[in-house]
């Protein structure tokens, strides 16, 4: 019985030292760190988990293994234009963890295995007699993939299809994400805000988050993005009292990045969280898992005071996750006049001045999650120290109760010239 209990106690010891020191060991599996950065092989932009028919067509009743996630962003090269940011997304199915996933958005009884997500925010300053009106013009839906989501095998080309919101009776086609190394297209409708997108985005640095076969990957191909973006309701409201109805459309040109994530599903995620959400219960400010995705784009013209910064060309950004207060991914990314440098040792403070925004959704069982609206990052590069501020100056875009998508201004220093510019980020905190 002794030696039973001391080979329990050694094992235990064994699973701890191996979580605690997760980094030294997780990249002899995970190949994040080994993959090329020069283009996307076939197999790591087309679908990878998904049931076919036996005429070989995908089978969307069935039940996925697991889901693929299709994303973009683009940051117009103008502070002035009226878009500050574009982010869209299309998923195959859902990550199936609640907080992670908006639950109250599941119609028709749905499983989190049986809906795919269509999102869309396009945060933009609208011109009043009051002044500027900041909308983030987020729409997200959770649609029945057996009849909305259509996909190829052989190629990319993802479409979710939705309700046509203004005729109610009609379906159009919300999203569609299709192309092939090194040019991509993205052809967005957000039927929330009126908005119409059609994207040409043309790939060039790539930077692995994470590449765990058959478990988990994920990347990011930064590159240049031009295309139009149509308001059918126009950009500016001069009576507040009606809805206007010009329709305006702008040409966007800028930088953006394009992501496909995927994921095996072998068992419900919720169970494996579960004794974290009665810790949640049990002890409601107690949130031991912090998630924070961000990346960054150099301004050319400088900062938002047109102050000159010797990093006009930065791109990059970094994952870093925590989990009872071990880091369970801390890596990222920069290129720099197209040369890539590696970053680790992210250490993130939040500052509560000014205060953090309270986000309750509509769960009144949980008390409500704060959203940053000021951070200061400091990583570590084999050149140097990244430091910058960064604030969030838009009302965040509420995911799901514990996730929240933002866009958000930084400046810093690097290499000892100061950096300034724009970025999207992605915040979750359980």
């Amino acid at each position: 019985m002794a030696a039973i209990l001391i080979v329990v106690v050694l094992l235990f010891a064994v699973v701890l030292l191996l979580y605690r020191f997760n980094g030294a060991w997780i990249y002899l599996w995970d190949r994040a760190k080994r993959n090329g950065r020069d283009r996307i092989a076939p197999e790591y932009e087309l679908p990878r988990y998904f049931k076919l028919k036996p005429d070989g067509t995908p089978d969307y009743a069935a039940k996925w293994p697991g889901w693929d996630g299709w994303y973009f962003f683009a940051i117009p090269d103008d502070r002035d234009f009226p878009a500050k940011l574009v982010r869209a997304s299309l998923m195959t199915g859902l990550y199936g963890l609640d907080g992670i996933d908006n639950y109250e958005r599941l119609l028709l009884r749905l499983s989190t295995s049986q809906a795919a997500e269509y999102l869309c925010m396009a945060p933009t300053l609208m011109r009043t007699p009051a002044g500027g009106e900041k909308r983030n013009n987020f729409s997200q839906h959770y649609q029945p993939k057996q009849y909305d989501l259509g996909m190829a095998i052989d190629e990319l080309d993802t479409r979710i299809s939705g309700e046509d919101i203004a005729a109610e009776t009609d379906f159009l086609q919300y999203g569609r994400i299709s192309g092939k190394w090194p040019d991509y297209r993205f052809q967005f409708f957000n039927p929330d805000a009126n908005i119409r997108l059609d994207l040409r985005f043309h790939g060039e640095n790539l930077i692995w988050w994470a590449d765990l076969p058959d478990v988990f990957t994920y990347f990011i191909c930064f590159g240049g993005i031009e295309g139009t973006i149509t308001y059918y309701d126009g950009t500016e409201k001069p009576d507040p009292h009606k809805i206007p109805d010009r329709q305006e459309t702008y040409t966007i040109r800028g930088t953006g990045g394009f992501e496909h994530g995927f994921a095996q599903r072998l068992f419900s995620t919720n169970r494996l969280f579960l004794p974290v959400r009665l810790l949640n219960y049990a002890f409601p400010s107690f949130h031991p898992i912090r998630y924070h995705y961000e990346v960054l784009v150099g301004d050319a013209n400088g900062d938002a005071n047109g102050n000159a910064n010797g990093n006009a060309d930065l791109r990059g950004g970094f994952m870093l996750a925590r989990a009872f207060g071990v880091n369970v991914r801390d890596r990222g990314g920069l290129y720099l006049n197209g040369r890539y440098i590696p970053v680790n040792g992210i250490r993130i403070r939040y500052a509560e001045d000014p205060a953090p925004d309270l986000v309750a959704m509509h769960c009144p069982d949980r008390p409500p999650v704060a959203f940053y609206r000021k951070w200061m990052v400091d990583a570590e590069t084999a050149e140097g120290v990244l430091s910058y501020t960064a604030w969030r100056e838009w009302p965040p875009a509420p995911v799901a109760p514990n996730m929240t998508y933002y866009q958000f201004t930084y400046d810093g220093s690097y290499q000892g010239n100061a950096i300034a510019g724009r970025g999207y980020g992605e915040y979750a905190h359980i």
